[in-house]
This record gives structure tokens, C-alpha cells and sequence, in this order.
């Protein structure tokens, strides 16, 4: 068992290795970056150190390999605030299938304040007024293979929209995890918003090209990747009694559009019904440390609610804040 571990982790820094070495951050080459956005506050309150943490509903957002260690069913809902008066919301609800593995339906969405158009011509405004209209909906199965190993395979539409100029594009997300007996511990990997190069709608005035402007001769945009990132993660339990459990986490992000991204957190919880967490993004835009906290509550012998919540250092950008619930049944 310890050899396969072995050759499992030097395979992956193998992978990873080339990755690292490019110092270049391709910074704004990537479209719908709401998909990039951390869900569930008991995610990014471990710094989004989560993919293979995941084992509910919530699962579908971050490695669909995670769905399979769900309950029968569950319904998971999460909203967070974010600067400029945007908010974004998801949920998910996944089905367990016994032998045959398990399904989930998901959706987020991105949502907006009214904004002011404004033209060269007409600076102050021009009394106009759009919002943004981004979501991605998605359907996931996943199941084992084994006893330790299981997969997961998400297919989603994206959509994008901004007063008129817009598209709309399929994605994939696939993951595995392999699940080990030396206290807990978990390795996986997921590939998040693999999809076609897309184009936008519509033409536009080149501005800073004088042919452009002086013909009013409008383009055609340029065609974009969607945010797609490979992600491995590794989870152990670092402590464990009859009341006490205290897990560490640990990942590595390569996205197509930023340099890697290294998250940790830690997650400590009191009889299974008290959670602490905490976590780091290292190389992170802006901010880094992030906290949160959440209470697991009995309802009635055939439910459980779970409630969470997590705060986010932002940097310049200030402060987030993250809500959300999940109902297993």
C-alpha cells in the first residue's frame, strides 16, 4: 500500500513539475471568472484547501469524485457578498444510487447591482442602465471503483452576458480520490472548466485603433479559454478521539490564466457537531488568511442541517463573507 502511495505522489509531482517552472501570469486571458469564486463557507473558511475534503453536495463545485461519500440525498445552498455590490449564490442537490454510484444537479449565479451606461460621447451617462446575467448549471455523477478509489464527472452549460454581448459554451469537471488507511488520508485531483475556446456576440469600436474609430468599422472579439484549473489535494487526520477530530489540508492549484496557488487549512470539530476552521491561500491576488465556523443540528432521526459561515481577508478589496446550508437526508 505505502508503494503505491509512493509512486502515486511522485507521478503527480512529475505532472506538476513543468507547471511550476513558468513564471509568465497570463492574468485576464480567461473569461467567467465567477466560476473561479470559492462556494460553501466551510470550503473557502479552510482557504479553499478542498478537493478532497469535499463529501457532500458541495462536492459538484470543487472535485465531483467527493459526491460519493454524500448522504442518501442532500440539499446544499450557499450565498456570498462580495465588494461592488455582487453577490453570488449556488446550490446543489445530489441523490445517492447505492451500487450505481451517485447523481447531483447544480446551478450558480452571478448577480448585480444596476449600472450606468456610459459612452465616449457621453461620460456622466446616458441614462441607461444593464446588470450582469452569468450562471453555469450542471449535472454530476460519480461513483467507486474500488473500495478506496472513486471518480466523478460533472457536464455544465456556462453562460455569459453583458448588455447583449454574451455567449454560451459547454464545460467539464472530472476528478478522482484515492482514499488511504494511515489516518484518513485522502489524495486527489480535479480538472475544473475544461471547455472550447469561446467568442462573444456581437461587434464592437476599436477605440484604440484610429481605422476602427475613423471608419467606424466595427470588430469581431477575439476568442477566450474559460477559467479551467488543475487542482490536487491531500487531507489527513491530525487528530482524532471520541470527541475531538482536527483535519489538515492541503492544495495546489495550476490555473490557465495565474501563476500556482498553494491553499491550507485546517478544520477542527467537537463531537461532529462543533466546527472550527481556518486556512491560507499562499500567492493569492489579494488577502490570503480566511476563518469560519459552523454547527451541525438534528432534525428530528432523519434529518441533519448543517449551517456554516466564513470570513475572507481581501486585501484592498476589503472583506468576504459567506453563508451556507446544507440539508442531508
Amino acid at each position: 500500500m505505502q508503494k503505491r502511495i509512493h509512486l502515486l505522489l511522485i507521478g503527480l509531482i512529475t505532472l506538476t513539475a513543468p507547471l511550476s517552472a513558468k513564471e509568465f501570469a497570463p492574468v485576464g486571458t480567461a473569461v467567467a471568472q465567477f466560476l473561479e469564486v470559492g462556494v460553501g463557507a466551510r470550503a473557502t473558511g479552510m482557504g479553499e484547501a478542498f478537493t478532497v475534503m469535499s463529501n457532500d453536495a458541495s462536492a459538484v463545485f470543487w472535485n465531483p469524485a467527493g459526491l460519493v461519500d454524500a448522504q442518501t440525498q442532500n440539499l446544499f445552498s450557499a450565498y456570498s457578498r462580495w465588494p461592488a455590490d455582487i453577490t453570488l449564490a449556488s446550490a446543489a442537490y445530489s441523490y445517492k444510487l447505492g451500487r450505481f454510484g451517485s447523481i447531483a444537479l447544480s446551478g450558480i449565479y452571478l448577480m448585480t447591482g444596476d449600472m450606468e451606461v456610459t459612452t465616449i460621447e457621453k461620460p456622466e451617462g446616458t441614462g441607461e442602465y444593464f446588470n450582469l446575467t452569468n450562471y453555469a448549471f450542471g449535472l454530476t455523477y460519480a461513483r467507486y471503483l474500488t473500495d478506496r478509489v472513486s471518480v466523478g464527472i460533472t457536464t455544465k452549460v456556462v453562460h455569459e452576458d453583458y448588455f447583449g454581448y454574451g455567449y454560451t459554451t459547454w464545460a467539464l469537471d472530472l476528478g478522482t480520490i484515492y482514499r488511504t488507511n494511515f489516518h484518513g488520508m485522502k489524495l486527489g485531483m480535479s480538472i475544473l472548466h475544461f471547455a472550447p475556446e469561446i467568442k462573444f456576440s456581437g461587434k464592437y469600436i476599436d477605440y484604440s485603433d484610429p481605422l476602427s474609430v475613423d471608419a467606424n468599422k466595427p470588430k469581431s472579439f477575439d476568442t477566450y479559454s474559460l477559467p479551467m484549473n488543475f487542482r490536487f489535494g491531500v487531507c489527513i487526520n491530525l487528530l482524532e478521539s471520541r470527541y475531538h477530530q482536527l483535519i489538515g489540508a492541503a492544495d495546489m492549484i495550476h490555473p490557465n490564466n495565474n501563476l500556482e496557488q498553494y491553499n491550507l487549512g485546517v478544520e477542527y470539530s467537537f463531537n461532529k457537531m462543533m466546527f472550527l476552521r481556518s486556512g491560507y491561500k499562499f500567492n493569492a491576488d489579494e488577502g490570503g488568511l480566511t476563518i469560519g465556523g459552523g454547527l451541525r443540528l438534528g432534525l428530528g432521526s432523519a434529518f441533519d442541517l448543517n449551517v456554516d459561515y466564513s470570513y475572507a481577508d481581501m486585501g484592498i478589496l476589503k472583506t468576504a463573507h459567506r453563508v451556507s446550508f446544507l440539508l442531508g437526508f
